[in-house]
């Protein structure tokens, strides 16, 4: 099939990694990420995910995609007791059973290396940070530091507040649109995330799950993160944490809640999504009370420029699951040219 018209896709996350997958048949597809890397919300350092990390069973859109690209699946370890410790207390407890959930083998990388390898080549662009879209004599202009590029269709996947804030529209984007972008809560804005790798998971030895509850250290809310080949744990950091030490302060908290099996820490993995430019701002470094509820309809340009991603979908906002349903319902948008 002939290809007519162009499509530029701003974002290299998963939702537009997808969406080209499925779109590059019909259009001429440049994808322009503002990042170095591939990924956006997705990040796996030496197999350990510091991002997104779990999918559940009723996920189908997530659990597809990675049984057609090849990718396998494991069990997140939760049997054993769970810690919960106080400034006075520390004791162990039998929490109730989780919902069953899963990882990918290799980490969630493995899903976005596997998505550009089905991409034409040439198709992505790093370090193209999208300063403005303007929409003149049918066309669409987009402008990055380096290039403006003429298209005929734009995908934004960046999360509402941060399109909203970092991108100029000309014409303007309607004032109860920007509005209701800017009211949308990046999902992962509000968290830093911690992974410690050990030499090995003692925890299990101990008949415990690797489920912490703290009000003491650093890291709120801790669980196993184990690979095939790597003992490890994962925590959310405390919202009203200092990070300045960071590295120091997991390392004390896990002597707390350890003891000496806390010293045969190999690493700590850090990363503060709160300081990612293209992942938050100051409106989501305040964290969330509950789960918000995702749900947007939003386009601009005569439905030239149209938005997806995790906080646009109706269904499983926040998570992966989200971010394919909404790319989906928008590729069907787009696929009659």
């Amino acid at each position: 099939m002939k290809k007519k018209q162009d499509l530029i896709i701003i974002g290299a996350g998963i939702s537009g990694l997808y969406a080209a997958t499925l779109l590059q048949e019909k259009y001429n597809i440049i994808i322009l990420e503002a990042r170095e890397r591939l990924g956006g919300r997705i990040l796996t350092q030496k197999g350990h995910d510091l991002g997104p990390s779990w999918i559940w069973p009723h996920q189908k859109n997530i659990l597809s995609l990675i049984d057609d690209l090849g990718l396998e699946i494991f069990s997140q370890y939760t049997h054993g007791q769970a810690l919960y410790d106080t400034p006075s207390l520390l004791q162990r407890f039998d929490a109730p059973p989780p919902a069953p959930s899963f990882r990918v083998t290799g980490g969630l990388i493995q899903i976005i290396n596997a998505l550009e390898t089905k991409l034409e080549k040439e198709t992505i662009h790093l370090n193209q940070e999208v300063l403005s879209i303007t929409e003149e004599d049918s066309s669409i202009y987009v402008k990055t530091p380096d290039q403006t590029y003429k298209t005929d269709y734009v995908l934004s996947t960046l999360a509402p507040r941060l399109a909203a804030e970092h991108i100029s529209y000309e014409p303007a984007l309607e004032a109860k649109i920007k509005k209701e972008m800017l009211n949308t809560p990046t999902w992962m804005g509000h968290t830093a995330k911690c992974v410690i790798e050990f030499k090995n998971s003692f925890w299990k030895d101990q008949g415990l799950s690797g489920f912490v509850y703290s009000q003491v250290g650093p890291l709120a809310e801790i669980h196993d993160a184990s690979t095939n080949d790597k003992a490890a744990l994962f925590g959310f950091v405390q919202a009203q944490a200092s990070t300045d030490n960071i590295i120091e302060d997991v390392k004390e908290q896990m002597k707390r809640l350890f003891g000496s099996n806390a010293e045969e820490i190999i690493h700590i993995y850090f990363t503060d999504w709160r300081e990612e430019r293209f992942s938050s701002n100051a409106l989501d470094y305040k964290g969330l009370s509950a789960h918000p509820e995702y749900s947007l309809n939003l386009s601009h340009f005569n439905n030239k420029l149209l938005f997806i991603g995790t906080e646009t979908a109706f269904t499983d906002g926040g998570y992966l699951e989200g971010a394919l349903t909404s790319a989906k319902e928008v590729v069907d948008k787009l696929s009659p040219v």
